[in-house]
């Protein structure tokens, strides 16, 4: 006896439903089983096939209707006989294994290239990382050994300002000097001048 299974709803793929359904086909010792997915105007659909005695038959077809997967959605079930041919039990389960695998690597490759960007960002920050611990060990060096370098360059510079300083006072000074001399003169010119205004006057 062959009965198909179709189920309709809003999540009745990704959720488990063939693999559910397989299990209950097995623990009812049935040698036949298939299942796919596809979809109907707009809703999901699963269609199960199985082959098996009345009995069998009977006991999947009340657990089908009043159950299902934890997190699936289902509007509708439907339960008809079936004539065509249904693959063994066994051969279910390997094709099953294969759609797993065929949906494992695609995943395992992405995370395979995400780890190589992951290594290649943890490449660049160890760069970075050196970078900084050379400019710390350069720090700590000048802060150990040449800190007398550095405080002699400091005084060295001071020294030559000060220096420059003396010698702006001394040009300062003689040009100063310069012009006091030339006023006196000027001072002397013009009281004479006056002095010559008053005896005329």
């Amino acid at each position: 006896m062959r009965l198909k299974v179709k189920i309709t709803g809003s999540k009745v793929h990704e959720v488990g439903y063939r693999v559910y359904l397989l299990r209950k086909a097995l623990e009812l010792g049935m040698e036949r089983f298939n299942a796919y997915n596809t979809k109907e105007n707009g809703m999901q659909v699963l269609n199960a096939f199985l082959e098996g005695n009345k009995d069998q038959i009977t006991v999947f077809q009340e657990f089908a209707n009043e159950n299902k997967p934890e997190d699936a959605e289902v509007s509708d079930r439907v339960f008809e006989d079936y004539e065509g041919y249904v693959i063994g039990i066994a051969d279910y389960m390997h094709l099953i294994q294969v759609e797993q695998l065929s949906k494992g690597i695609p995943a395992i490759l992405s995370i395979d290239r995400k780890q190589d960007k992951m290594l290649e960002k943890q490449d660049k920050m160890l760069e970075k990382q050196d970078k900084m611990l050379e400019k710390q060990d350069l720090h700590i060096k000048i802060t150990k050994t040449g800190f007398a370098d550095v405080k002699e360059e400091i005084h060295k510079g001071f020294g030559e300002v000060k220096e420059e300083i003396h010698m702006l006072r001394d040009d300062f000074k003689e040009l100063f000097m310069h012009e006091v001399s030339e006023l006196r003169s000027e001072i002397v010119e013009i009281k004479a001048t006056l002095a010559r205004m008053q005896a005329a006057g």
